[in-house]
């Protein structure tokens, strides 16, 4: 069975490393006839420029957190490609700390970056999809949105957030023909859990805990990730809806 996105246009916000930078590539690859790439780094990576994607992708550097962003990526995507098929929010941030050890500041940072940019992706994506009758959201979602993990005092409670956020959104737009749904990813080799694992003090240990926590054995790489969001963007995935879609290697099934 071949997974094609043939026809699609799609956005994609935190793409210019990890999960996101792999589901630009899985999109690309799977025949997306537009891709809006978006991300707060100046450039995506150099391999792009020599890809032979062509037209088909157009990068935006922004900052999610901001409004602006996200009315942006929207004017460039119906400038450039007509329609919009397909939103992944992605774009997400981590803190590692107890809840009681946050400043104001990281508290907002995370939230902001997780769940209140979402919010500002639906204001302008939402009424395009709602004209075309038409579209795809999908949100990352994290374990951590179901279950208590020491050290995530913002990022559980932001993740729990984006969770309560696509059930509230396949609700609210289903008569729209919009399907919204989140992938609950488990730990995934992305320069986010690296970042995580530096600033636990001991990258060693951090790292073999949190592959002992999977059942399986092993984290993710974002390419496996990527696969499950390019199934879900297609029309193979057409009763699926309001979904929180746990791809944990077994972490929440225990």
């Amino acid at each position: 069975m071949q997974v094609s996105l043939s026809g699609k246009v799609a956005i994609v916000t935190g793409a210019a490393s990890g999960i996101g930078l792999a589901i630009v590539r899985q999109y690309l690859d799977s025949g997306v006839a537009g891709l809006v790439a978006v991300d707060i780094a100046k450039n995506l990576p150099e391999y792009f420029s020599v890809s032979g994607y062509g037209s088909r992708l157009k990068y935006l550097s922004g900052d999610v957190t901001q409004e602006e962003t996200s009315r942006d990526f929207t004017k460039m995507a119906i400038d450039n490609f007509g329609r919009i098929d397909v939103l992944v929010n992605n774009a997400g941030i981590n803190v590692v700390k107890a809840l009681h050890l946050h400043t104001p500041e990281e508290w907002d940072r995370v939230m902001n970056t997780n769940v209140k940019a979402m919010y500002y992706a639906a204001r302008h994506v939402l009424p395009v999809m709602m004209g075309q009758k038409a579209g795809v959201i999908l949100n990352t979602g994290s374990i951590s949105g179901e279950t208590g993990i020491p050290t995530q005092g913002a990022y559980g409670p932001s993740k729990g957030a984006v969770h309560e956020m696509t059930r509230q959104m396949a609700i609210e737009y289903a008569a729209h023909g919009i399907r919204v749904n989140a992938i609950g990813c488990g730990t995934v080799d992305t320069p986010l859990v690296t970042r995580s694992a530096l600033d636990s003090g001991d990258p060693k240990a951090f790292m073999a805990m949190l592959e002992d926590n999977h059942p399986i054995g092993r984290i993710a790489s974002p390419e496996e990730v990527a696969c499950f969001f390019t199934y879900m963007a297609s029309d193979l995935a057409s009763f699926f809806t309001g979904s929180i879609l746990m791809m944990d290697g077994g972490y929440t099934a225990k």
